[in-house]
């Protein structure tokens, strides 16, 4: 048998697929990772640099909506009774998929305090 035969066999195997793909889509990620900005200043809190994905309709026994981020798994709050400037930024950043400015008290808070625009550079 040939080297190649051998090489052949081992990169048509379905476990060395899988881990090939597995590599691919976690360095397809990076990229999104990398270029996610975490300012954190005592005064102001922490502020991240996210896409929306989803805005759900708020409840009626809920005093905030609920907004979920592309690179974050948690669920963000947005106060019912905040500025309507903020939910209007959320959902034109939903629609055109561009990125907003999300501050928060703490890290681990997920109650948003405000929304901004990104500068452009």
């Amino acid at each position: 048998m040939s080297i190649s035969y051998h090489y052949a066999k081992v990169i048509i195997n379905p476990i060395c697929i899988l881990c090939v793909l597995g590599l691919f889509f976690l360095t397809w990620n990076l990229p999104a990772l990398a270029f996610q900005k975490a300012k954190v200043n005592s005064k102001k809190g922490v502020v991240h640099s996210m896409v929306v994905i989803h805005i759900e309709p708020p409840e009626k026994d809920l005093s905030y909506i609920t907004v979920i981020f592309r690179i974050s798994q948690r669920y963000y709050k947005l106060p019912k009774n905040g500025n309507p400037k903020y939910l209007k930024l959320l959902k034109e950043s939903e629609k055109n998929n561009t990125p907003v400015l999300v501050r928060r008290a703490k890290e681990e808070s997920d109650v948003i305090v405000s929304v901004e625009k990104p500068e452009k550079p």
